[in-house]
C-alpha cells in the first residue's frame, strides 16, 4: 500500500513499497560492481501492425571490450516470454515491421574490415538468419518502412569528398574545428525494384524519419549545423515521397508524433530561439500548415513528448510530479490537462499502436528499466521485457522521498536510499550524489544503480533535487539566472541539515559527489564548507570564464550568465569555484573523460592546482576509517 508517513521532527517520508513481483529472493545477494556495470537498457521500440507484438533494442555492456552492443528482441503482449531476436557483436538497431507484420527491417553492420558501414537488413519473424537489403555507399543511421508497404526511408550520410579520402588513406587525421564534411539525409528505397531516391540535401543535418499515416510524405527533424549549441535552430520540416520541396514548420524541433488521422503533428518544447532555459510545452500544428496552437500554457510543468489516441483527438503524455511520474491528458482541441495515474516511478515518452495499445520505458526503485504496456493510453501497464530480472531478486536498499524547507521558504524534496535492512531511523554515514543537467532533471522514483550500490557497502545516499530541477512547477524550475552555486547549493545544505537535525545523517560521517552539472555543485561545494570528508568532481566545470571557450557550448551559458565572460566577467567569477579555492580542504577525486567535448579535460586540473586540495595522507586514512566504520 502506498502512502504518507511522519516521522520525527517532522520530515515527510514517501513510502515506496516493494511489488510482489520485485521482492527479494530469499538468500539473494546484495547489488556488486558487475550489477551497476552490466545493467541493460532497453528502447527504440516499435509496435507490429496489428498491435500484438513490440520489437525493442537492448543495450548491453560489453565490459571485455569496453564498448557497448544493441540487439534486437520481439515481445509477444498476448503470453510468452521476450525472445532476443538478433545476437550479432555489432549494433543492430532501428528495427522496423512490414505492413504484414511478418518482416523486420533494421539497421545493421554485417560487413568485414575497417570500412565496414551500417546497412539495411531483413529478416523473417518465422526464423532465418538476417539478409541485406540492398547497397548502401555510406552508413545508414534509421530506417523505417512505410505504412502502404512499398518503401523503406531511411538517413544515410553523404560521401566524403575525393580528396578527404586520399587524405585518410595516407593517415592524415588533419581536422578543422567545427567544420562538418558530411550531413545525414533523407532518402527512400521502393521496395519492389530497389530504386533508390533522395529526398534532402545541401548543408543540413537530418534524422528522426516519421511516415505520414497516407504514407505520401516524411517529417524528419533538421538543423542547419547537427550542432549541440544550435539546438534551438532545429525545425521539423515535411517533404513528399515522390521528392519536392522541403516545408519546414518554423518552429523549435524536437521528437514529435503524427496523429493517426495524418491531419495534426504534435510535439514539445520551447517557443523562443533566443531563450535557452524555458518551460517545455505540448504544441500541435496542422500538416498542412499553420500557427502551433499551445496545449499546456496553463499548466504549470513541462510537457513530454506526446502520443495520440486512435481517434486522434487526446494527446497523452508522462509529466514529472515531484520525484514521481503521473500520465497525462490533454484534448486536440484544447482544455485542462489532466492528471491520471500514478506510476510511483519514472517513465519515458510512450509509443501508441495502431489499435491503441501503448509502450514505454519504465522504471522502479527496485528494478530496473524495463518495457512496460497497457491496452490503451491512461491505464498504469505492466512490463513486458524481462532484461533486468535478475537484479529486481537481489537485496536491495529502500527507497524513500524526503522533504524540507529551503532558506527562502521554498520546500523542496529528495531521495534518500539506504542500506538493505537498515532501519527506517538512525543516523547513517551518508554520501550526497547531486545530479546533472541542471535544468529540468530531477532524481525520480526510479532504480538508482550508483546508490544502490553505496548502499550495499553500508552507505545512506541522499539525492536532493534542488533548484532547476523538474516537476516541481516552472518557477522553481527556471530559477532566477546567473546563480550557479546559490540557491541551489543552499538547497542542498539545508536538505543535510535537515536529515542531520532529524537523526537520520550522522554529521561527521559525509560525502559528496555528483557528474557534470553535479560534479560542479560538487566543486563548489568543496570550496564553500569543510563539512565533508572526501568529495568527487566528476566531469565538473571549475573555470567558467575558461570553460565558456573550451566548452562546445557557448549560447546556452552566455544566456545563462547574461552575456558573454568578456560581457558580464563578475557573473562568470563569482559562480566559479576557483575563485574560492584557496578554502579547499576536502580531499578530492577528479574524474574526466579525455575526449569529452562538453566538460573538456583542462576543467579538471584548475581544481587540483592547489594543493590545499590534494588528497593529503593523514586526512585520507582518517576518513577511511571513519568510512568504513560500521553502519549505525
Amino acid at each position: 500500500m502506498r502512502g504518507l508517513a511522519l516521522v520525527a521532527g517532522g520530515l515527510l517520508v514517501l513510502g515506496s513499497p516493494i511489488s510482489a513481483a520485485s521482492r527479494p529472493t530469499p538468500g539473494a545477494g546484495t547489488f556488486r560492481l558487475e550489477h551497476a556495470l552490466t545493467i541493460r537498457t532497453v528502447g527504440d521500440f516499435q509496435w507490429s501492425p496489428d498491435g500484438r507484438r513490440l520489437a525493442f533494442v537492448v543495450t548491453s555492456v560489453d565490459t571485455a571490450e569496453n564498448s557497448n552492443n544493441q540487439d534486437i528482441w520481439l515481445s509477444g503482449l498476448d503470453g510468452g516470454a521476450p525472445v532476443q531476436l538478433t545476437r550479432h557483436p555489432k549494433a543492430d538497431l532501428s528495427p522496423t515491421f512490414s505492413p504484414g507484420g511478418d518482416t523486420l527491417a533494421f539497421v545493421g553492420n554485417r560487413g568485414t574490415g575497417e570500412d565496414a558501414k551500417s546497412a539495411i537488413y531483413m529478416m523473417s519473424l518465422s526464423g532465418g538468419e538476417p539478409w541485406a537489403f540492398g547497397s548502401y555507399q555510406e552508413s545508414v543511421g534509421e530506417v523505417a518502412w512505410s505504412l502502404d508497404g512499398r518503401y523503406l526511408a531511411f538517413v544515410m550520410t553523404d560521401t566524403l569528398p575525393k580528396q578527404v579520402r586520399e587524405w585518410r588513406k595516407k593517415k592524415w587525421d588533419h581536422v578543422v574545428e567545427e567544420e562538418r564534411l558530411q550531413y545525414p539525409h533523407l532518402w527512400v528505397v521502393e521496395i519492389a525494384t530497389g530504386k533508390k531516391r533522395r529526398l534532402t540535401s545541401g548543408k543540413q543535418y537530418v534524422w528522426y524519419a516519421r511516415w505520414s499515416p497516407d504514407s505520401r510524405s516524411l517529417a524528419f527533424l533538421v538543423s542547419p549545423t547537427g550542432k549541440p549549441d544550435d539546438g534551438n535552430l532545429v525545425d521539423i520540416g515535411v517533404v513528399p515521397v515522390e521528392g519536392g520541396p522541403v516545408r519546414k514548420l518554423g518552429v523549435i524541433g524536437t521528437a514529435f508524433t503524427w496523429s493517426p488521422d495524418g491531419n495534426w503533428i504534435s510535439w514539445a518544447g520551447g517557443a523562443n530561439r533566443d531563450v535557452y532555459v524555458e518551460k517545455s510545452d505540448l504544441w500541435v500544428v496542422a500538416a498542412s500548415g499553420g500557427k502551433p496552437v499551445n496545449l499546456t500554457a496553463d499548466f504549470d510543468e513541462d510537457a513530454e513528448t506526446p502520443a495520440w489516441n486512435p481517434t486522434s483527438d487526446t494527446l497523452f503524455f508522462h509529466s514529472a510530479q515531484g520525484v514521481t511520474t503521473r500520465i497525462a491528458a490533454v484534448p486536440r482541441a484544447g482544455g485542462p490537462v489532466r492528471l491520471g495515474v500514478d506510476l510511483v516511478g519514472a517513465a519515458g515518452a510512450p509509443v501508441v499502436a495502431r489499435d491503441g495499445r501503448i509502450a514505454w520505458v519504465e522504471s522502479q526503485p527496485t528494478a530496473p528499466s524495463e518495457v512496460w504496456a497497457a491496452e490503451r493510453a491512461g491505464l498504469a501497464g505492466r512490463p513486458v521485457s524481462t532484461v533486468n530480472a535478475e537484479v529486481s531478486k537481489l537485496r536491495l536498499g529502500s527507497t524513500r522521498a524526503v522533504r524540507w524547507t529551503s532558506t527562502d521558504g521554498t520546500a523542496v524534496e529528495g531521495l534518500l536510499v539506504r542500506p538493505p535492512g537498515a532501519s527506517e531511523r538512525g543516523a547513517l554515514k551518508t554520501l550526497v550524489l547531486l545530479h546533472g543537467g541542471p535544468y529540468t532533471e530531477r532524481f525520480a522514483l526510479a532504480f538508482q544503480a550508483l546508490p544502490q550500490y553505496f548502499a550495499a557497502h553500508g552507505y545512506q545516499v541522499f539525492m536532493p533535487n534542488f533548484r532547476s530541477s523538474g516537476g516541481y512547477g516552472t518557477a522553481f524550475m527556471v530559477r532566477r539566472r546567473s546563480d550557479w552555486g546559490g540557491q541551489d547549493w543552499r538547497d542542498v545544505t539545508t536538505g543535510v541539515d535537515s536529515l542531520v537535525r532529524r537523526g537520520l545523517a550522522d554529521p561527521n560521517r559525509l560525502g559528496i559527489f555528483g557528474h557534470s552539472y553535479g560534479g560542479y555543485l560538487t566543486a563548489w561545494a568543496i570550496t564553500q564548507t569543510t563539512r565533508f570528508d572526501a568529495a568527487c568532481v566528476s566531469a565538473g566545470a571549475v573555470d567558467l570564464g575558461a570553460f565558456y571557450g573550451q566548452s562546445d557550448i557557448q549560447k546556452y551559458r552566455a544566456f545563462e550568465f547574461q552575456g558573454a565572460p568578456w560581457e558580464t566577467p563578475e557573473n562568470w567569477t563569482r559562480s566559479s569555484p576557483i575563485t574560492y579555492i584557496k578554502n579547499a580542504r576536502t580531499p578530492t577525486l577528479i574524474l574526466v573523460g579525455e575526449d569529452d567535448r562538453r566538460v573538456p579535460y583542462p576543467q579538471a586540473p584548475g581544481s587540483a592546482c592547489r594543493p590545499s586540495s590534494f588528497i593529503t595522507r593523514a586526512r585520507a586514512t582518517a576518513f577511511a576509517s571513519r568510512a568504513t566504520a560500521p553502519t549505525r
